[in-house]
Protein backbone atom coordinates (compact mmCIF):
# COMPACT_ATOMS: atom_id res chain seq x y z
CA UNK A 1 0.00 0.00 0.00
CA UNK A 2 1.26 3.44 -1.13
CA UNK A 3 0.09 6.86 0.50
CA UNK A 4 -0.50 9.76 -1.71
CA UNK A 5 -1.71 13.17 -1.81
CA UNK A 6 -3.77 14.79 -4.50
CA UNK A 7 -5.08 18.52 -4.64
CA UNK A 8 -7.80 19.35 -6.49
CA UNK A 9 -9.50 15.84 -5.46
CA UNK A 10 -12.83 16.41 -4.79
CA UNK A 11 -14.02 16.71 -8.50
CA UNK A 12 -12.96 15.80 -12.23
CA UNK A 13 -10.02 14.41 -12.61
CA UNK A 14 -8.76 14.54 -9.18
CA UNK A 15 -12.15 12.66 -8.16
CA UNK A 16 -10.85 9.63 -10.85
CA UNK A 17 -6.98 10.11 -9.63
CA UNK A 18 -8.54 9.54 -5.73
CA UNK A 19 -11.18 7.07 -6.69
CA UNK A 20 -8.44 4.89 -8.45
CA UNK A 21 -5.90 4.54 -6.07
CA UNK A 22 -8.24 3.48 -3.37
CA UNK A 23 -9.60 0.93 -5.65
CA UNK A 24 -6.16 0.09 -5.90
CA UNK A 25 -5.54 -0.39 -2.11
CA UNK A 26 -3.46 2.67 -1.92
CA UNK A 27 -4.05 5.42 0.74
CA UNK A 28 -4.89 8.74 -0.43
CA UNK A 29 -4.97 12.43 1.33
CA UNK A 30 -7.79 14.49 -0.46
CA UNK A 31 -7.04 18.07 -0.23
CA UNK A 32 -9.98 20.43 -1.74
CA UNK A 33 -11.73 23.56 -0.68
CA UNK A 34 -14.72 21.87 -1.75
CA UNK A 35 -16.11 20.44 1.42
CA UNK A 36 -18.70 19.65 0.34
CA UNK A 37 -17.42 17.55 -2.80
CA UNK A 38 -15.32 16.22 -0.95
CA UNK A 39 -17.70 14.48 1.98
CA UNK A 40 -19.35 13.54 -1.13
CA UNK A 41 -16.54 11.65 -2.56
CA UNK A 42 -15.80 10.05 1.09
CA UNK A 43 -19.40 8.62 0.94
CA UNK A 44 -19.38 7.59 -2.13
CA UNK A 45 -15.69 5.76 -1.96
CA UNK A 46 -16.59 4.47 1.87
CA UNK A 47 -12.98 3.46 2.61
CA UNK A 48 -11.20 3.75 5.33
CA UNK A 49 -8.12 4.43 2.76
CA UNK A 50 -9.24 7.90 2.53
CA UNK A 51 -8.30 10.94 4.47
CA UNK A 52 -10.40 14.58 3.77
CA UNK A 53 -7.89 17.68 4.68
CA UNK A 54 -9.92 20.92 3.51
CA UNK A 55 -8.03 23.30 1.86
CA UNK A 56 -8.23 26.31 -0.16
CA UNK A 57 -4.98 27.13 -1.22
CA UNK A 58 -5.78 30.61 -2.63
CA UNK A 59 -6.34 31.80 0.88
CA UNK A 60 -3.92 29.50 2.71
CA UNK A 61 -1.47 31.40 4.61
CA UNK A 62 2.61 30.10 5.13
CA UNK A 63 1.16 28.60 8.12
CA UNK A 64 -1.18 26.73 7.10
CA UNK A 65 1.25 24.83 4.54
CA UNK A 66 3.71 23.95 7.79
CA UNK A 67 -0.03 23.17 9.68
CA UNK A 68 -0.25 20.58 7.01
CA UNK A 69 2.98 19.00 7.03
CA UNK A 70 2.96 18.75 10.96
CA UNK A 71 -0.19 16.67 10.35
CA UNK A 72 1.17 14.68 7.76
CA UNK A 73 4.31 13.89 9.40
CA UNK A 74 2.22 13.15 12.67
CA UNK A 75 -0.43 10.75 10.57
CA UNK A 76 1.53 9.17 8.12
CA UNK A 77 5.30 9.93 8.34
CA UNK A 78 5.70 9.43 4.59
CA UNK A 79 4.16 10.32 1.21
CA UNK A 80 4.92 8.15 -1.61
CA UNK A 81 3.34 10.25 -4.10
CA UNK A 82 2.29 14.02 -4.43
CA UNK A 83 -0.40 14.89 -7.40
CA UNK A 84 -0.57 18.73 -8.00
CA UNK A 85 -3.97 18.88 -9.79
CA UNK A 86 -5.69 21.68 -8.27
CA UNK A 87 -5.92 24.61 -10.24
CA UNK A 88 -8.54 27.30 -11.42
CA UNK A 89 -9.90 28.05 -14.94
CA UNK A 90 -11.42 31.11 -15.77
CA UNK A 91 -12.94 32.59 -18.92
CA UNK A 92 -11.05 33.10 -21.80
CA UNK A 93 -10.37 36.90 -21.68
CA UNK A 94 -7.98 39.48 -23.92
CA UNK A 95 -5.33 40.60 -21.52
CA UNK A 96 -5.58 44.22 -21.49
CA UNK A 97 -9.26 43.24 -19.63
CA UNK A 98 -8.01 40.97 -17.30
CA UNK A 99 -9.41 41.48 -13.80
CA UNK A 100 -6.07 42.16 -12.23
CA UNK A 101 -7.53 40.67 -8.72
CA UNK A 102 -8.42 37.29 -10.65
CA UNK A 103 -4.99 37.42 -11.86
CA UNK A 104 -3.73 37.03 -8.74
CA UNK A 105 -6.16 34.44 -7.50
CA UNK A 106 -5.48 32.48 -10.86
CA UNK A 107 -1.16 32.61 -9.91
CA UNK A 108 -1.58 32.09 -6.24
CA UNK A 109 -3.67 29.21 -6.48
CA UNK A 110 -2.19 27.27 -10.02
CA UNK A 111 1.59 28.14 -9.36
CA UNK A 112 2.58 29.86 -5.76
CA UNK A 113 0.46 27.39 -4.08
CA UNK A 114 2.47 24.66 -5.55
CA UNK A 115 5.68 26.14 -4.71
CA UNK A 116 4.79 26.24 -0.66
CA UNK A 117 2.89 22.30 -1.25
CA UNK A 118 6.36 21.28 -3.23
CA UNK A 119 8.44 22.79 0.54
CA UNK A 120 6.30 21.42 2.88
CA UNK A 121 5.99 17.79 1.20
CA UNK A 122 9.36 17.23 -0.22
CA UNK A 123 10.53 15.90 3.47
CA UNK A 124 7.44 13.59 3.61
CA UNK A 125 8.53 12.28 0.06
CA UNK A 126 12.05 11.95 1.26
CA UNK A 127 11.03 9.40 4.49
CA UNK A 128 9.27 7.07 1.69
CA UNK A 129 10.93 3.79 1.24
CA UNK A 130 13.05 4.60 -2.16
CA UNK A 131 12.01 7.79 -2.43
CA UNK A 132 8.88 9.64 -3.52
CA UNK A 133 6.93 11.00 -6.53
CA UNK A 134 5.77 14.41 -7.50
CA UNK A 135 3.69 14.93 -10.25
CA UNK A 136 2.24 18.57 -11.87
CA UNK A 137 -0.93 18.72 -14.03
CA UNK A 138 -0.15 20.86 -17.37
CA UNK A 139 -1.99 21.68 -20.48
CA UNK A 140 -0.91 20.86 -24.06
CA UNK A 141 -2.54 23.92 -24.93
CA UNK A 142 -0.69 26.02 -23.50
CA UNK A 143 2.39 24.66 -25.27
CA UNK A 144 0.28 26.29 -28.80
CA UNK A 145 0.56 29.72 -26.89
CA UNK A 146 -2.83 30.68 -27.93
CA UNK A 147 -4.81 34.09 -27.15
CA UNK A 148 -7.11 35.09 -24.53
CA UNK A 149 -5.24 31.97 -21.73
CA UNK A 150 -3.97 35.31 -19.76
CA UNK A 151 -3.38 34.24 -16.15
CA UNK A 152 -3.82 30.15 -16.23
CA UNK A 153 -1.70 29.98 -19.33
CA UNK A 154 1.00 32.31 -17.19
CA UNK A 155 0.35 29.71 -14.15
CA UNK A 156 0.61 27.05 -16.11
CA UNK A 157 4.04 28.09 -17.93
CA UNK A 158 5.06 28.62 -14.60
CA UNK A 159 4.23 25.29 -13.28
CA UNK A 160 5.97 23.62 -15.48
CA UNK A 161 9.56 25.79 -15.47
CA UNK A 162 8.83 24.77 -11.55
CA UNK A 163 8.96 21.38 -12.14
CA UNK A 164 12.14 21.41 -14.31
CA UNK A 165 13.76 23.47 -11.59
CA UNK A 166 12.98 21.29 -9.36
CA UNK A 167 13.79 18.26 -10.91
CA UNK A 168 17.26 19.42 -11.94
CA UNK A 169 17.70 20.36 -8.11
CA UNK A 170 17.09 16.80 -6.86
CA UNK A 171 19.40 15.01 -9.47
CA UNK A 172 21.33 13.33 -6.39
CA UNK A 173 18.25 12.27 -4.70
CA UNK A 174 15.60 9.72 -5.00
CA UNK A 175 12.77 11.95 -5.37
CA UNK A 176 11.43 11.31 -9.07
CA UNK A 177 9.46 14.62 -10.66
CA UNK A 178 6.97 14.11 -13.69
CA UNK A 179 4.93 16.22 -15.47
CA UNK A 180 1.58 15.39 -17.20
CA UNK A 181 0.95 17.32 -20.42
CA UNK A 182 -2.40 16.92 -20.96
CA UNK A 183 -4.42 17.03 -24.00
CA UNK A 184 -8.17 18.50 -23.50
CA UNK A 185 -10.77 16.13 -21.85
CA UNK A 186 -13.79 16.30 -20.58
CA UNK A 187 -14.74 18.13 -17.84
CA UNK A 188 -17.38 20.45 -15.86
CA UNK A 189 -15.32 23.46 -16.62
CA UNK A 190 -14.12 22.54 -19.86
CA UNK A 191 -17.64 22.17 -20.51
CA UNK A 192 -18.35 25.72 -19.15
CA UNK A 193 -15.94 27.26 -21.43
CA UNK A 194 -16.71 25.21 -24.78
CA UNK A 195 -20.39 24.50 -24.76
CA UNK A 196 -20.31 23.56 -27.97
CA UNK A 197 -18.27 20.95 -27.42
CA UNK A 198 -19.44 17.64 -27.40
CA UNK A 199 -17.51 15.88 -24.20
CA UNK A 200 -18.12 12.44 -25.71
CA UNK A 201 -15.66 12.93 -28.41
CA UNK A 202 -12.86 13.94 -25.82
CA UNK A 203 -10.97 11.19 -22.89
CA UNK A 204 -12.75 11.03 -19.53
CA UNK A 205 -11.31 11.61 -16.57
CA UNK A 206 -10.86 8.19 -15.95
CA UNK A 207 -8.96 7.43 -19.11
CA UNK A 208 -6.16 10.46 -17.87
CA UNK A 209 -6.26 9.07 -14.27
CA UNK A 210 -5.42 5.12 -15.57
CA UNK A 211 -2.91 6.42 -17.75
CA UNK A 212 -0.92 8.63 -15.04
CA UNK A 213 -1.35 6.00 -12.27
CA UNK A 214 0.27 3.22 -14.90
CA UNK A 215 3.44 5.79 -14.90
CA UNK A 216 3.61 6.21 -11.38
CA UNK A 217 3.01 2.75 -10.14
CA UNK A 218 4.02 0.32 -13.12
CA UNK A 219 6.09 2.60 -14.65
CA UNK A 220 4.31 2.16 -17.95
CA UNK A 221 5.25 4.48 -20.01
CA UNK A 222 2.97 6.98 -21.70
CA UNK A 223 4.23 10.26 -24.54
CA UNK A 224 2.12 12.41 -22.35
CA UNK A 225 4.00 11.82 -19.11
CA UNK A 226 7.42 13.37 -18.99
CA UNK A 227 10.01 11.81 -16.31
CA UNK A 228 11.96 14.96 -15.63
CA UNK A 229 16.03 14.52 -15.48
Amino acid sequence: MQTYLITGAAQGLGKSLTTQLVQQGHQVILLDKNLKALNALYDELDSPLTSLYPMDLLGATLNDYETLQDNLQQEFGFLNGVILNAAILPAFTQMDQFDCQQWYEILQTNLNANVHLIQNTLPLLMNATGGGKLLAILDESVKKHPAYYGAYGVSKAGLEQLMITFAAEQTHSDIDAYTALLEPFATSNRGRLFPGENPMKLPMPDDIAQRILAQLLENKVHPSIQVLP
